[in-house]
């Protein structure tokens, strides 16, 4: 994981204790990061000196380099390339090396500067794009392995005010301009291709394509923030709108949606720079949970802005104002309750409903006094959101349980990195009559 200290160094390295066990994003394990999970300013001036402080942090993007990848180790395979826009000052962070962390860029018009630059999108074979809000321009880097470079700029006599960027391994940058309200697809040679209207100050952009690696459905489809960070779209290639979700539907406390990125199963996390929350959806946008709080302890946030995602492991950086955070993606259970229903041969059974925030593996428990009565299910991976199982309220030798009161453990595991470096336990409890 000496790739994500790198990028959290993005934020500068400063220790936080792991806390609170298993959730919907958790802190890695000390032996994977040192402790090193959240950054300051301060940090950021050792590391870099005086040559800038975070001002004004906005889009993040990580990726794994083709020229960094040794075939033959793959425990390499996490060592990653992560930049950040500095926006006030006209930088990018990013890590030149699992050592070592350089600057690119300046205020200004010219080659190699930027003004206002926000949305940021990188590909594995090093090429970088920016959008250079203040210029209205989208700005083509170069990463050999090393440093970035520059390839040159587009856009100009067709930008207003680009603003988010997305892009497929199959080179098409996918563009959000907020004063026109389209996403304008280019080349990566800079080609337009077309433009897809009708939306209201669109900013943040998430693409998936079938030809994205690491990701379990490769559909067809642009995520977009719109309406001016109050709605999320779902929209296809063609710019047919599939799905719509507001802030005001979200039964949590919301602000203003700001960045999204999708992880392996194609879920739409995004910050609310706000209410200091993620959110989190599925490909479909259904409402799964809402994480987080404005401060800056653990499992809190400074008004969240970038978040960037590596979707083969689940590893997730977080801009904030003075920092960033790295978390993984881990699993909670939102709710559970257990009821006398009907079971599939209709004879009565006792159902079992919980929600689950990510897919995970669980484990069932039936036990009376401390005792282990029957085990429904061990190590079984569940696919997140509202879960039904059914007890037919016989133990492990299938006979009929007695009156009395049982418990009903669920041991929950998640998937990704996190997976056997936590779980998390949580029980209710029945009472059977004769």
């Amino acid at each position: 994981m000496k790739n994500i200290l790198l990028f959290v160094l993005l934020s500068t390295i400063s220790a936080v204790v792991l806390a609170g066990g298993l959730g919907t994003l958790v802190y890695p394990p000390f032996k994977h990061t040192w402790g090193i999970t959240k950054g300051t300013e301060a940090k950021l001036d050792m590391l870099l000196g005086n040559k800038t402080d975070f001002d004004n942090p906005q889009g993040l993007v990580v990726v794994r380099l083709e020229v960094w990848d040794d075939p033959d180790n793959d425990k390499d395979d996490d060592e990653l390339t992560a930049y950040g826009v500095n926006s006030n000052r006209g930088q990018i962070i990013y890590n030149k090396s699992m050592y070592a962390l350089a600057l690119y860029g300046e205020t200004g018009s010219g080659k190699n500067q930027f003004s206002r630059p926000r949305g940021i999108a990188a590909d594995p074979k090093g090429d970088v794009f920016v959008c250079d809000t203040g210029n209205r321009r989208v700005v083509h880097l170069y990463n050999g392995g090393k440093e970035l470079e520059w390839v040159g700029s587009f856009g100009e006599d067709l930008f207003k005010e680009p603003h988010g960027v997305s892009i497929t391994e199959a080179g098409t940058l996918f563009v959000t301009d907020r004063a026109r309200g389209t996403i304008e697809l280019f080349t990566y040679d800079g080609e337009h291709i077309r433009t897809l209207g009708g939306f209201v100050y669109p900013t943040g952009i998430a693409v998936d394509h079938p030809k994205i690696t690491k990701t379990r459905y490769g559909e067809s489809a642009i995520y977009v923030i719109d309406n001016d960070g109050t709605e999320l779209r779902k929209v296809n290639y063609r710019g047919q709108v599939t799905a719509t979700v507001r802030i005001t539907d979200i039964p949590a406390q919301t602000g203003k949606l700001s960045y999204l990125a999708l992880d392996f199963y194609d879920n739409v996390w995004i910050t609310d720079s706000v209410s200091c929350r993620i959110h989190k959806f599925d490909k479909d946008l259904r409402y799964i949970t809402s994480f987080g709080e404005c401060g800056d302890g653990d499992y809190r946030f400074d008004h969240p802005t970038g978040i960037a995602i590596w979707r083969r492991f689940g590893q997730v950086v977080i801009a904030e104002r003075h920092s960033a955070q790295y978390l993984w993606i881990g699993t909670d259970i939102a709710r559970l309750d257990a009821a006398m229903g009907e079971g599939r041969d209709g004879n009565p059974a006792i159902k079992i409903n919980f929600f689950l925030t990510d897919r995970s593996y669980i484990t069932v428990n039936i036990k009376r006094k401390g005792e282990l009565v029957r085990r429904l299910y061990e190590h079984k991976r569940f696919k997140q959101g509202a879960r039904t199982i059914t007890w037919d309220m016989l133990d492990d030798t299938d006979n009929r349980v007695p009156a009395g009161e049982y418990e009903i453990e669920l041991v929950i595991e998640p998937t990704y990195s996190s997976y056997t470096y936590f779980e998390k336990e949580v029980s209710t409890s029945i009472t059977l009559g004769d």
